[in-house]
């Protein structure tokens, strides 16, 4: 007789089935059925990229930073589907690049969807290596922010570089909190918002990881909320001993004069003579006002008023820089002689009239031994001035790529003639600078005169009040960089500078819609931003003109300390700030502000630059080195497959 099969026993079978549903040893938290699914995925991609884009200007919800890449994070923490999970993390930055670029549209529909492209790859590679993190039960408050500051401080550098929406631009007006950037740079902002993004993200996989495995879990995710709470407790404590110090004094009156000018490609904009002229008659409203300095706004001045220009003899140009200036203007001659006796007479009576200098923004015209390249345009700054024939300059350094320049000139023609097919012919290139200036400005009544040269080497950050003033002139989309602001400041082992003036012109970023009245963008406050962390890393002060706006000044704190407006509008208004700390009086007209003060701190930043940034890039790197040698063994560690 055959023997009985054993029926099998059903808590084993329940026991067995247990275990087959947990998770492998040492594998990462499990995520909830919630978080498997595709459409679960997705949202919490397009979760972060709203938080995110709401945390950034013009929206200022500065708070939901801190929380707004945990829903990304969480995206990459799951064990199935992992190459999916990589892919939605980084649709979700092309989702965020696309929809904060959108002011690139009516400049340039090609260069937009590139640079969008181009930009979510950084949030690509910042999926791997966080997910390679996760899998390895590394504490994201750490390596969190180790990954994303050292892809900020890539992408300001990698092709000329793109410094706009990093994490520290989202606390701009918290002042408080970013007094530390004048020690690590804009940097050390950054690392505090991810590392708190990484602690809370800790807390959230511990909450979601079975009971069964939370063993010593727990400690650590306290070891990170409790570094995150210190950090955060050390940088307010930080900016507010900062915030106490007294190290300010008077620096110049200065006048700020801003237009509305809107540039289209598409459409006709205003002409040169219109524009100068526009600019003149309001700077007139400034006479008598006892200024040190007028600032207008980056291209306001007509073309070729340089002196190597307006003043040398046609006919002594070589015959292909004379071929070249005709192909420019019909008759460069008639050009010429308009500049050098409408233009330049004008300017130097308006300061006369004015009592100090105007430093203003032109295009510049020069020219060269070179049959290649027999004439050179430049953007500049201008300073005129009473005393003097005519006005001494500054050419921008770091020109906007695709826009103002297009790369592979020299180095590989054919690459750019190439690239050079998709820039309009209406964006005419520009050759960089060659060196900065300081502009010496001297206070009113210690003197006629002022000059550009490079400050001596030693000279003090402070001094009596009849020394001049030493101004540095970042032009437009370099003043965003904190490198080249760097390198304006501090030169000769000294901090060279005592109030950056940024003349500015977003008319490129003004919309209309149906032939209907113009629009702002984004773009206005978001370019503002940059300029507190400028301030602060140096301890310098700017003002800033800038055409349709917005115009303002900043304090050497960081503060935002006046905007020109108009009935609470920004942009897209004409009108005459006065940086004198006068009340307004009874018909002025002209908007009045509290006046610079020159900051005599010299910050840790300005003398070393950024060291934490470049530590932090060489801690990702280690990272990712250890990550490549010591794969994890999905056989002993149960990691995703």
């Amino acid at each position: 007789m055959a023997r009985g099969r054993k029926a099998p026993n059903p808590a084993k079978v329940k026991a067995q089935a247990r275990a087959l549903d947990e998770p492998r040893r040492g594998e990462g938290p499990s995520a909830p059925h919630l978080l498997r699914r595709r459409v679960t995925l997705i949202l919490l991609g397009v979760l972060s990229a709203v938080l995110l884009t709401a945390s950034l200007p013009p929206f200022d919800q500065w708070y939901l930073a801190y929380v707004a890449l945990v829903p990304w994070i969480l995206l990459l923490s799951g064990p199935n589907r992992p190459r999916e999970r990589v892919g939605w993390a980084a649709l979700a930055g092309l989702l965020f690049w696309a929809g904060n670029l959108y002011w690139l549209w009516w400049i340039t529909l090609a260069g937009y969807a590139a640079l969008a492209v181009y930009l979510s790859a950084y949030w690509l590679v910042a999926a791997l290596l966080v997910r390679g993190a996760i899998r390895r039960r590394w504490p994201l408050w750490i390596v969190f922010p180790i990954v994303w500051v050292a892809l900020e401080y890539a992408r300001a550098y990698v092709i000329s570089g793109f410094p706009w929406f990093f994490l520290a631009q989202t606390q701009y007006e918290q002042v408080r909190l970013i007094q530390i950037a004048d020690a690590t740079g804009q940097y050390g902002v950054s690392f505090l918002v991810a590392m708190v993004n990484g602690a809370l993200a800790d807390g959230v996989l511990h909450a979601l990881t079975p009971r069964g495995l939370r063993a010593g879990r727990g400690r650590r995710v306290a070891v990170g909320m409790a570094g995150a709470a210190i950090a955060v407790g050390g940088v307010l404590g930080y900016g507010t001993w900062r915030l106490g110090q007294e190290t300010k004094r008077p620096g110049p009156v200065i006048g700020v004069v801003q237009h509305a000018f809107p540039i289209s490609l598409a459409g006709p904009t205003a002409p040169e003579g219109r524009v100068f002229e526009r600019h003149v008659e309001m700077t007139m409203k400034l006479i008598g006002a006892e200024c040190d300095l007028v600032l207008w706004p980056e291209t306001m001045l007509p073309t070729g008023a340089n002196a190597e220009f307006a003043l040398a003899d046609f006919d002594r140009f070589p015959r292909p820089a004379q071929e070249a200036l005709r192909e420019r203007a019909r008759d460069p001659r008639w050009w010429q002689e308009q500049v050098r006796t409408q233009v330049l007479p004008i300017m130097k009576r308006l300061s006369e009239r004015l009592g100090c200098p105007l430093l203003v923004g032109g295009g510049t015209v020069h020219v060269t031994d070179d049959p290649e390249d027999p004439v050179l345009h430049r953007n500049s700054a201008l300073l005129f001035d009473r005393s003097e024939h005519a006005p001494t300059g500054y050419s921008k350094m770091h020109l906007v790529p695709f826009s103002e320049c297009v790369p592979f000139k020299y180095s590989f023609p054919p690459a750019y003639r190439a690239l050079r097919w998709f820039v309009p012919p209406v964006m005419s290139q520009l050759e960089p600078g060659t060196g900065f200036t300081h502009f010496r400005i001297a206070p009113r009544g210690a003197g006629a005169g002022s000059g550009a040269a490079t400050a001596p080497a030693g000279e003090a950050a402070t001094g009596p009040a009849e020394e001049p003033w030493r101004i540095a002139t970042p032009i437009c989309y370099e003043g965003t960089f904190a490198r080249i602001v760097r390198s304006m400041v501090w030169q000769d082992g000294a901090k060279q500078v005592d109030v950056l003036a940024n003349l500015s012109n977003d008319g490129w970023f003004i919309w209309q819609l149906g032939g209907q009245g113009y629009h702002n963008s984004t773009e206005h406050v978001q370019h503002l931003a940059h300029y507190a962390f400028r301030a602060v890393e140096n301890r310098v002060p700017v003002v800033r003109a800038v055409n349709t706006g917005i115009s303002a000044s900043v304090d050497s704190d960081g503060r935002i300390v006046t905007e020109l407006q108009e009935r609470g509008v920004r942009t897209m208004i004409a009108g005459v700030l006065l940086l004198d700390g006068r009340p307004p009086a009874e018909a002025d007209s002209v908007q009045h502000g509290p006046r610079v003060l020159v900051d005599g701190r010299v910050s840790v930043y300005s003398r070393y630059g950024d060291v934490f940034a470049i530590a932090v890039l060489a801690l990702a790197a280690v990272l990712t080195v250890w990550m490549a040698v010591r794969r994890v063994d999905p056989e002993t560690q149960g990691a995703p497959k």
